[in-house]
């Protein structure tokens, strides 16, 4: 619990400090480039979400071969370490 008083006074502190040392800046954001921000991380989102749509499967598979490539060395490792020492 002391450890979370801490933290949560250090992210408070850090907030305040952020919030006194902004300067304010004159600019403006048109509504056609916010339209047009929104449009491209829409369509980098979706795209994202159909690539691993289509490749889950592939994703998936790429890393339980990867676990089982990782357990089928550490078995083999234990049975030459076994004949070793039966040697």
């Amino acid at each position: 619990m002391h450890i979370l008083n801490k933290i949560a006074a250090t992210v408070y502190f850090l907030f305040f400090l952020c919030m006194f040392l902004t300067m304010s800046a004159s600019a403006y954001i048109d509504p056609a480039t916010t339209a047009m921000l929104t449009q491209i991380i829409a369509g980098a989102l979706i795209t994202l979400g159909v690539v691993f749509g289509v490749f889950r499967r592939k994703i998936i598979m790429f890393f339980k071969n990867a676990s089982v490539n990782r357990t089928k060395r550490k078995i083999e490792k234990q049975t030459k370490n076994q004949k070793d020492t039966n040697q």
